[in-house]
């Protein structure tokens, strides 16, 4: 796969930098994540102001709800200044609100904490959306999908040094610490170009020439894909602005509710809960290996494995790593439910002295698996699945309903050990995981190899399961002898056709078959062949419709 990837180095180096300058924005959401597992307990323990145990749950939840916004938010800076500039202008506040956090120990008061748990949140949201559309729009076909599964590496990356550095210094310390990333990602960003996407689409075209030369390589030639750009640009800015009631069509609707059931089941797995509580669950545990330093290796089988996940995609395909993961995240949290309610009927010393050991296994397994296909597949197929004109409204959709049942499990897990104990949280999240199987088995067409004009197909009432167009029933006529012709699902199937009736009638003007029924000829059109394995081969889909 690898091999794959530099078979052309020259080209692939600029984009690999690009993706990774472009990914950091996700590292920084990561530390935003990873901050609360070893911050809160390390709050808890030294506060010098005053705030309760509710309170201490909404500094936990509150990026994840502050992310909605953030989300929704940064579409039009994006579409306005650009893709660049949009990750440039959110790293200040970004940096804003990590030093407020570690202001709050030198001012004593829980408001200050608030605001830059707030400020990081905003920024969590706006960086995911502006960081994954600059790398696809920097990256060529070919090896899009292994560049857009750095950002899910990018963010493993980003929870594995929150839980290193939290796991030596004190919650106050370790936001100051932090505050150094979102600076990284200023510095970086001032030397990257702009997407040539966006640049054409400001009508830019000299910059945009620029940037894709500097993306492909000095030696590259790059005029076919600019032309190919310049195309679909011409192409999306003569069509009319979206209206609302085009968002009801079903070949919109069925991609979004797909992605959004992913999306649901990949945050109920419980994953952010695991996250941002895994100091918390090793020490309700009473596990004999140190808290902070478990989550470390939690942190190191996370990375290892998403960064592992991203040249599985395009080699075992979505349905099977969903599907895999799912399996397998549902054991590991029947054996974390398992081990709590042996807790629960035993005692906790007891249970330690004989189980000690599977909470951490379990939580290993848990992310390895969740790593190996819930971590990147749904933000994969959220890039495939929604149709180019709709695709910069359903985005930010499907990410915020994403980020609102982050919150939703973020926010209720404390609750919900509580009210359903301990196993039963874990096995609620299980029972969920379960379910996920069956929507992903029953619902979710697979999309490996296919272009992205050819998944478009699969959820459009005008082609076929086998991407053919289909052609409305042509009726009998006075010339037909009562013979119809019929729509098979592999094209147009004449029953007996009579030579007087119907034939064939090359259009040499516009690339066009007619075909003649007797009341006039009815145009067909020819859909090009097109290689999807063309390295240069852009398809214009993340060309974002005019908002």
């Amino acid at each position: 796969m690898w091999k794959h990837v530099m078979k052309n180095p020259h080209k692939v180096l600029p984009q690999l930098l690009a993706a990774g300058i472009g990914s950091w924005g996700f590292f920084c959401t990561g530390t935003v994540r990873g901050w609360s597992s070893p911050g809160i307990p390390s709050l808890n323990a030294t506060k010098n102001f005053e705030i309760d145990s509710t309170e201490m749950a909404w500094i936990a939840a509150m990026p994840p709800l502050c992310a909605l916004a953030g989300a929704l938010l940064v579409g039009y800076p994006m579409q306005r200044y650009g893709r660049r500039t949009a990750l440039i202008g959110l790293s200040v506040p970004f940096f804003l609100g990590f030093l407020l956090m570690g202001f709050t120990h030198l001012a004593q008061h829980k408001a200050v904490l608030f605001i830059g748990r707030l400020m990081s949140g905003l920024m969590n949201g706006a960086a995911t959306p502006a960081s994954q559309i600059y790398i696809s729009e920097c990256a060529s076909p070919r090896i899009r999908g292994t560049l857009s599964s750095f950002t899910a590496s990018a963010l493993a990356l980003g929870i594995l040094v929150a839980y290193i550095i939290g796991a030596f210094v004190d919650w106050w310390v370790l936001a100051f610490i932090l505050s150094m990333f979102p600076m990284m990602l200023f510095t970086g960003m001032i030397f990257m170009p702009e997407t040539p996407v966006w640049l054409i689409s400001h009508n830019r075209e000299e910059d945009a020439r620029k940037a894709l030369q500097r993306l492909r390589g000095k030696r590259t030639d790059i005029e076919a894909e600019f032309q190919r750009l310049k195309e679909n640009q011409a192409k999306n800015s003569q069509q009319q602005e979206i209206q609302p009631k085009e968002l009801l069509k079903g070949s919109v609707l069925k991609p979004l509710g797909i992605s959004m059931g992913i999306m649901f089941f990949q945050q109920f797995t419980g994953i952010n809960a695991m996250i941002f509580y895994t100091v918390s669950i090793f020490k309700s545990a009473g596990t004999t290996l140190d808290g902070r330093y478990a989550t470390i290796i939690i942190g190191f089988v996370q990375l290892i494995a998403t960064a592992g996940s991203g040249f599985l995609v395009d080699r075992f395909g979505r349905r099977f790593l969903l599907l895999s993961s799912a399996t397998i995240v549902s054991c590991s949290l029947a054996a974390m439910g398992a081990f709590f309610y042996m807790q629960a009927q035993w005692g906790a010393a007891l249970a330690t002295e004989k189980l000690g050991w599977l909470p951490l296994l379990a939580l290993i397994v848990f992310f390895i698996a969740y790593s190996g296909g819930y971590a990147n597949v749904p933000f994969i197929l959220m890039g495939e699945m929604f149709p180019a004109r709709y695709r910069s409204i359903l985005g930010p959709l499907s990410s915020s309903f994403n980020l609102c049942c982050t919150f939703t499990v973020v926010r209720s897990f404390p609750l919900m050990q509580i009210s359903m104990e301990k196993y039963g949280a874990f096995w609620f999240f299980m029972c969920c995981t379960l379910v996920g199987i069956v929507f992903v088995y029953f619902l979710l067409p697979e999309t490996k190899g296919k272009t992205l004009d050819d998944i478009e197909k699969l959820f459009s009432v005008k082609y076929n399961a086998d991407g053919t167009l289909k052609i409305t029933e042509v009726q009998a006529d006075n010339y037909s002898n009562g013979k119809t012709a019929s729509v098979a699902s592999s094209g147009i199937a004449m029953n007996a056709p009579n030579r007087a009736s119907f034939h064939k009638q090359k259009g040499n003007q516009d690339g066009k078959n007619a075909v003649e029924n007797g009341n006039g000829f009815t145009p067909v059109a020819l859909n090009p062949i097109v290689d999807s394995e063309d390295e240069d081969e852009d398809d214009g889909s993340l060309v974002p419709a005019p908002l």
